[in-house]
């Protein structure tokens, strides 16, 4: 893959749901950013957000385009993307009126996923059902996955249980430190993945780590630094598997609102970047 192509890809990743194995991270801190984007976006009266990608070299990122359009009562964004690397997409996400996140449509021109949410009444995920659909010119391929959250009385999840295609099942424990924060998530199986969750003073999640069986030793998959706002300002990302490679993100925002990114690769040199533009 070209860096041209490259770089405009893993932006499709900083838009979309992470697709890491992390379920307290992904379901609930993932949602409740998206939720917390929204909010700013409606603060600052927002309703259109133009994401350009650039090269290392400052060109534009060739055959990349992509857009978010949100509605007039900020119940709905629209987000679409064309890359020549992963072609055309519209990503669509549905709010009630207090801005909890309700559904999140992604459809290409070869696949389709949906994902469903429902809360109780102190505003908890309890259940997250998906739906994948991908095809090609001879068959389809569908999967319908649900994970179920149990909390405790502080609100802070003990248990997700997963299905899918009402057949297989997971279940994740989690477990909390004296200072209520979750702190291990583990999947009761054999070889099942154990996660670790540190925070800083300021109960800001800072590093994610997990045990590596091949290694026999815990290593880092995410690590995160915040400005005195709270705004994440640099992340690092480890890519699976034992190379040992990971991307650095830093983050520069003007207000509430983010306006680049700059992704760098583990020997500092810079990948591209990309600067949104909101009307």
């Amino acid at each position: 893959m070209t860096r041209k192509l490259f770089i405009a890809a893993i932006l499709l990743l900083t838009l979309q749901y992470s697709s890491v194995a992390q379920y307290y991270y992904k379901d609930i801190l993932g949602t409740q950013q998206v939720m917390a984007e929204r909010k700013a976006l409606q603060e600052q009266k927002k309703r259109t957000v133009t994401v350009n990608s650039f090269e290392s070299d400052g060109t534009a990122s060739v055959g990349f385009f992509c857009v978010k359009k949100i509605s007039k009562d900020y119940r709905k964004i629209e987000t679409y993307t064309k890359s020549l690397a992963t072609g055309r997409s519209i990503v669509t996400s549905f709010f009630d009126k207090t801005g909890l996140l309700l559904r999140t449509t992604d459809s290409s021109e070869t696949n389709f996923s949906s994902i469903d949410y429902t809360y109780d009444n102190k505003k908890n995920i309890t259940v997250i059902t998906s739906l994948s659909k991908s095809s090609d010119y001879d068959f389809v391929n569908s999967l319908v996955e649900v994970r179920q959250y149990t909390y405790n009385d502080k609100s802070l999840p003990i248990k997700m249980t997963l299905t899918r295609n009402n057949k297989d099942s997971l279940e994740v424990d989690f477990s909390v430190d004296d200072s209520g924060h979750v702190s291990e998530e583990q999947e009761v199986a054999v070889y099942g993945k154990h996660y670790y969750y540190y925070y800083d003073d300021n109960n800001m999640i800072t590093d994610i780590v997990r045990y590596n069986l091949v290694k026999q030793k815990v290593v880092p998959d995410f690590l995160f630094e915040y400005n005195d706002a709270g705004q994440m300002v640099q992340m690092i990302a480890t890519e699976e598997g034992v190379s040992g490679n990971y991307y650095l993100w830093k983050y520069t925002y003007n207000g509430k609102l983010r306006t680049e990114d700059k992704c760098y690769s583990k020997d500092k040199q810079l990948q591209g970047y990309f600067q949104y533009e909101y009307e």
